[in-house]
């Protein structure tokens, strides 16, 4: 799983405590998984991007026992 800095991405800044590191999961599109694999190293960093605020659907349920 990779992770990136996520301070400037709404929603996922707002799933941490003030003070402690905002990161989020790298999402791929479906589309992107098979051009991802085959990717070069250096082409690779291009998928190291915030997922679309607008496509991530978010709840304020409370956790689970």
């Amino acid at each position: 799983m990779l992770t990136i800095n996520a301070e400037s991405h709404d929603p996922m800044k707002s799933f941490h405590k003030p003070a402690d590191e905002k990161r989020m999961v790298v999402i791929l599109p479906e589309a992107a998984y098979a051009i991802r694999l085959k990717a070069t190293s250096e082409r690779s960093q291009e998928f190291l991007r915030h997922y679309p605020a607008d496509r991530l659907l978010t709840s304020a349920a409370a956790p689970a026992r």
